[in-house]
């Protein structure tokens, strides 16, 4: 069977040469056999158009014959022959811009395949400098899509982002909208940009009822599935998987009942066998699809289970973590109260002259410097552990962005330049955005150290470890915090954290 399809292909390709035949004819001749995937074919008559270029002395046709050539071999995976084509086209056609950039973006393409990524990304930046050089404004939205699709399968998002967008502003093509969009969409998913992410999804849904190209609903179906999936959306992931996969089969079936048409025209004899064989191939198709999805499934499950047991994990570490500062606050708290009792000591043998007045003045001061180095350190404490109960209200309301910010904070917290109190604030703004700017508008009549202590009371800090965050004494925040409940109409003991939400504070 085999040597009989051989057979029949070198007889079309005799009974096609006809040596009258002039070379725009064989280059027509062979763009129809490509078009029909029928490689051989075409590869032969390329040839022909070639040697028949070279005869009519049609550089301009030579130029444009070796350009299909090459990207023919490219399709083929043959990426030398295709670099080597390629090469020949850019020589033949080294004054028009135009076929020099999709040349370059040609060969470029055959690097990338062969990972050869700065040699690839060299030709596709040569394909836009020619683009730009040509003035056309289709041929520069090309060469702009071509190196932005390079700079995002290498991972360069930022880049792939600045030349998708150039592409379509260039674009004059209003079908081809959203295929960008779905670029722009993947593009901002990688990139963890939801906001932008949500709106070009968006976009897509409200575009995909109007969108003919099936090969592009396809694509849109695969992302939405995947932003389903990140989502944890698995019955929307489900539904987008489904129709991406029927429309799948769609495809395949019509392209496969294509082949079997070309094939009953032209080859009779050959029709029971492909009836068959498309029968095995949509049963092997099926079972493939059914397998595939099984898998699915179960890396979804695989996948929750181990995100489960690491956020576990993750609050288990940040618990064992903040019992060690509050261990090593405690022995800190411990040594601060050491160094009041020294000092008053020696501030009481000072007073009485009892010792050398020298040596009991230096004993101080060591001892005072002792004590504020560990004041220092406390706060460091104090407001790490603030960071960690945060950390741990952020990982309880399923915050994305909670490791990197944990390890960002954490990262700076030896080389704090700012107060305790400032910091603490400037967190405390974040995760209760206005409150602060609206505790002092509504209650003016508080004091500064009463603000301070209003704002420390939504933290879990206790009377002492606040009176060392502001660098007061325990008996100044108990006093500042019985004159707030008196400003606030709160009876004795009551709650200023609860008072303050049931006055609709932001």
């Amino acid at each position: 069977m085999k040597k009989l399809y051989i057979i029949s292909i070198l007889f079309a390709l005799l009974f096609s040469c006809n040596r009258n035949r002039s070379a725009k004819e064989f280059f027509d001749l062979a763009k129809e056999y490509e078009e029909n995937a029928e490689i051989e074919l075409a590869v032969a008559t390329y040839k022909q158009a070639l040697e028949a270029t070279e005869i009519e002395n049609d550089t301009a046709l030579l130029g444009l014959v070796q350009q299909y050539m090459g990207m023919l071999f490219l399709e083929q995976w043959s990426f030398e022959e295709a670099i080597l084509m390629l090469e020949k086209s850019a020589v033949t056609t080294k004054d028009n811009p135009m076929m020099l950039s999709y040349t370059n973006a040609g060969i470029g393409r055959a690097y990338f395949i062969m990972d050869s990524i700065d040699k690839s990304i060299k030709y596709f930046e040569n394909a836009v400098d020619y683009a730009e050089q040509s003035g056309d404004n289709d041929v520069i939205s090309v060469a702009y899509q071509n190196i932005g699709a390079l700079y995002q399968e290498i991972g360069n998002y930022n880049q792939a982002l600045d030349y998708i967008r150039l592409s379509l502003r260039y674009n004059n093509e209003e079908k081809e909208i959203p295929r960008y969009h779905l670029n722009l969409a993947y593009l901002f998913y990688y990139m963890n940009e939801n906001d932008s992410c949500s709106y070009y999804e968006d976009l897509l849904r409200k575009e995909y009822d109007d969108i003919e190209d099936k090969t592009i609903k396809i694509a849109i179906n695969s992302f939405l599935s995947k932003r389903a999936l990140s989502e944890d959306d698995y019955e929307r992931a489900y539904h987008h998987y489904k129709e991406f996969a029927e429309m799948d089969m769609e495809m395949l079936h019509e392209r496969m009942n294509q082949n079997i048409l070309e094939i009953q025209k032209r080859y009779d004899y050959e029709k029971i066998e492909n009836e068959y064989n498309g029968r095995l191939l949509k049963k092997q198709r099926l079972i493939n699809i059914m397998t595939c999805a099984l898998l699915i499934i179960c890396l979804f499950i695989a996948i929750y289970i181990y995100n489960r047991l690491k956020k576990k994990k993750k609050e288990l570490d940040l618990r064992n973590e903040l019992l060690r500062y509050e261990n090593e606050n405690l022995k800190l708290n411990e040594f601060v109260l050491m160094c009041e009792d020294k000092i008053s000591e020696l501030e009481s043998k000072i007073i009485n002259k009892q010792g050398n007045m020298d040596s009991l003045n230096l004993e101080m001061e060591a001892t005072k410097m002792k004590m504020n180095d560990v004041v220092k350190t406390l706060q460091k404490n104090l407001y790490w552990k603030y960071m960690l109960v945060y950390s741990m209200t952020m990982m309880e309301n399923n915050n994305a962005n909670v490791e990197a910010r944990y390890k960002m904070i954490k990262g700076k917290i030896d080389g704090m330049t700012e107060t305790s109190y400032d910091a603490i604030v400037r967190i405390f703004n974040e995760e209760h955005p206005g409150l602060a700017e609206q505790i002092k508008k509504k209650y003016p009549t508080l004091s500064e150290t009463e603000y301070k202590v209003c704002i420390l009371a939504f933290t879990p800090f206790t009377a002492q470890e606040s009176a060392v965050v502001l660098g007061q004494s325990v008996n100044t925040v108990n006093k500042a915090r019985t004159s707030i409940r008196k400003k606030l109409n709160i009876e004795e003991k009551g709650d200023i954290v609860e008072k303050l939400k049931t006055e609709n504070l932001p």
